[in-house]
């Protein structure tokens, strides 16, 4: 194994399920998979138990570790672009606010960040539970890996697939087996982010299509280009939304048929 290209090992986490895999890097990178562990229910303890299940798995060695969490793990908006906001901080506790007005507030707190845009569009921003990500880090502090990162399935999908999309106007449709994100852009602008349960079967991929299009007023102003990314699988073929034919995006050199080694190989 070359120094010039370390391994790293990838943990995509899910409410049902975990899986651990090993990108080797190189003139081209593979994926390897190493385990995968089921969740025993839906609260976020059981993605960190899951995880040092994962990570206890025989013949791991040192490297570093990126984890990828499913869209139901993570809350995700747009934080509006305001003209008052000048520092960081004041960015912080107003993206805080926000997220409370928007979700709830969390007697734990939460971990937000929030991307770069330029002004006046708003921010893609995310959300997780502050106590979930401290059993995520107290699952991967016992083992040999080092914790890279923490990232959203959508910005690791989105980070991978931006060179095949429009630089000012598109739909992108990113679904899971049993969640979607719906982000749209008009004019270099963000407009839309819907992140909601859906079974990824054609059908009501369309269905989340047609319903985005009419919520965010695209259906009246005209679709722009749509284009559609699910991990694993053969290539879905959906029917036109508001005339317009949905394209698929595939992940360069292929994707293995498991969604969630498929979801990996994002941060591959």
């Amino acid at each position: 194994m070359s120094p010039l290209w370390p391994d790293t090992c990838v943990a995509v986490l899910t409410p049902d399920r975990a899986v651990l895999a090993r990108t080797r890097r190189g003139l081209r990178a593979q994926l390897e998979p190493l385990a995968e562990a089921r969740c025993t229910g839906a609260h976020p303890r059981a993605q960190a138990e899951a995880l040092a299940l994962l990570l206890a798995a025989p013949g791991l060695r040192r490297g570093g570790l990126r984890i990828v969490l499913s869209s139901h793990l993570v809350r995700l908006w747009l934080l509006p672009c305001s003209a008052e906001i000048g520092t960081p901080s004041e960015l912080a506790e107003f993206a805080a606010i926000c997220c409370d007005e928007t979700f709830g507030s969390e007697p734990g707190g939460r971990r937000i960040v929030s991307a770069r845009a330029r002004p006046p569009s708003p921010r893609v921003t995310a959300a997780v539970d502050s106590a979930f990500l401290a059993g995520l880090r107290d699952a991967a502090s016992g083992s040999p890996l080092r914790l890279a990162s923490v990232q959203p399935y959508l910005g690791a999908a989105f980070d991978r697939l931006r060179q095949s999309l429009p630089r000012r106007d598109f739909v992108f449709l990113l679904a899971e087996p049993t969640r979607s994100c719906v982000l749209t852009a008009t004019g270099g602008r963000w407009r839309s982010l819907r992140n909601v349960g859906c079974s990824g079967q054609p059908h009501a991929l369309a269905q989340l299509l047609q319903r985005e299009a009419q919520l965010s007023g695209l259906a009246d102003e005209g679709m722009p280009p749509v284009f559609v990314h699910a991990p694993g699988g053969e290539p879905l073929n959906l029917p036109p939304c508001h005339g317009v034919l949905p394209l698929w995006l595939p992940l360069p050199g292929g994707a293995p048929e498991d969604p969630l080694l498929a979801m990996a190989k994002t941060v591959a």
